[in-house]
């Protein structure tokens, strides 16, 4: 809940949070889906300005509530999927299995 004297309150916040969804297209930043908010890349606690352009991007509720007060560089870190191969793999080295029946499976005549 927004405190009494919080910037995102004021007119100014309010026309530039439309003035940022029409610029990114009512599209989330970071997931793509359709945003309805302005998340500000860093955020106000951290001393981010709450009505720079450049410090706001467009982004769904979902996403906004699971940024929270974190820089855009940690939450999209914490967010990204995991490598498809283990750490001490690299994708060069790993062998593809032959083509045949399954494991298990009685072979074909």
């Amino acid at each position: 809940m927004a405190k009494s004297g919080d910037p995102r309150l004021s007119r100014q916040y309010k026309k530039q949070r439309l003035v940022v969804l029409q610029r990114d297209g009512y599209t989330c930043a970071y997931c793509g889906q359709d945003a309805d908010q302005a998340d500000h890349v860093i955020p106000i606690s951290k001393g981010g300005n709450p009505t720079d352009l450049h410090n706001m991007v467009a982004c769904c509720r979902r996403c906004n509530i699971s940024k929270g007060n974190r820089s855009e560089a940690v939450f999209l870190a914490r967010t990204a999927t995991s490598p498809v191969f283990r750490e001490d793999t690299s994708p060069i080295t790993v062998s593809t299995v032959q083509s045949g029946p399954a494991f298990g499976q009685p072979k074909q005549d």
